[in-house]
């Protein structure tokens, strides 16, 4: 019903959407969500709204970049090139977001999910596709990963980044999880971040394929999800796990959790991140398609027309 304090209720949202996967704004659960979630959009200042479509591992096509530059131009939006490899529109209308997603989900563009508590990006080099220092394809993989976490909604925001080489051209240690290319695989770090209190993250395995880094993964991610804390990012809370069992800190205990399965949780873990990844949906698609859900981002709810 909507009911209860300003803290519990997003708690309680983020619980919903990453156990279920549904919906966040279905079924009156949008009450319990914060204002950029119950909008699908971070407000900026003056209360209009940000626009954020996924480029995966930052690679677009030409008409995506032609359709993000004629809504763009068509609704008066700011556009700026950011950090995360990726395109954001600002300065639309909460009313205008439907109409403006339709016109980009026309060309396959998705939610980025900047305004979640979920995966925000999985940043890459060029890896070996172009680059002569390159020994696995960052891109691809970096592809790949996103595509599999996206839409995954977690206690806090989460990012990563896949580097070609071990000059970590994509920063991938300062990331919730990265990927490091090496001659046999891949080297994967967890729980790093940046922001105000700057954690490096820290080694997991060594020298591991594609799949089994996803494997890792799932379980990693689904752990933190079922134990973290509510708005915890990953590198406080690794830093809360017990110790391991040889007394090697909490990457120990993560290593014996997600690798040997000392818990005996794994095979839990794998179905539930399995269930999230097979109940993907754009959310703004979602919208699009469904007038009920449109009406949500009306400026009247007694007429069509709008003001500036």
């Amino acid at each position: 019903s909507g009911e209860g304090c300003e803290i519990c209720k997003p708690a309680i949202g983020s619980i919903l959407a990453s156990i279920y996967n549904e919906v966040v704004i279905d079924g009156g659960r949008d009450a319990l969500q914060d204002t950029n979630d119950r909008s699908l959009a971070n407000m900026q200042r003056g209360g209009s709204y940000s626009v954020v479509p996924r480029v995966p591992g930052g690679e677009i096509t030409p008409q995506q970049l032609i359709a993000m530059g004629q809504v763009a131009e068509k609704y008066g939006l700011y556009s700026k090139v950011t950090g995360a490899q990726r395109i954001d529109l600002f300065g639309a209308a909460k009313y205008q977001l439907p109409d403006i997603w339709e016109e980009l989900g026309a060309v396959g563009l998705e939610s980025g999910h900047a305004y979640g508590k979920a995966l925000r990006t999985v940043k890459s080099c060029v890896g070996s596709t172009w680059c002569r220092y390159g020994v696995q394809d960052s891109v691809g993989f970096a592809i790949r990963v996103e595509n599999r976490y996206k839409g995954v909604r977690s206690p806090h925001k989460t990012k990563s980044a896949v580097s070609g080489c071990v000059r970590e051209c994509a920063e991938a240690q300062g990331k919730d999880f990265g990927m490091i290319a090496t001659e046999n695989g891949y080297n994967l770090y967890v729980g790093g971040n940046g922001g105000v209190n700057p954690v490096h993250a820290q080694l997991l395995a060594t020298d591991i394929d594609e799949d089994t880094v996803l494997k890792y993964l799932d379980r990693y991610l689904m752990y933190y999800i079922l134990t973290a804390d509510r708005l915890e990012r990953t590198a406080p809370w690794q830093l809360k796990l017990p110790g391991g069992k040889n007394g090697g800190g909490p990457i120990e205990h993560l290593k014996e959790v997600i690798i040997e399965d000392s818990l005996g949780i794994c095979e839990e873990l794998d179905r539930r991140m399995q269930f999230l990844v097979d109940s993907y949906h754009d959310e703004w698609a979602e919208v699009v398609k469904d007038p009920a859900r449109r009406a949500k981002f009306k400026q009247f709810v007694n007429t069509d027309e709008n003001q500036p």
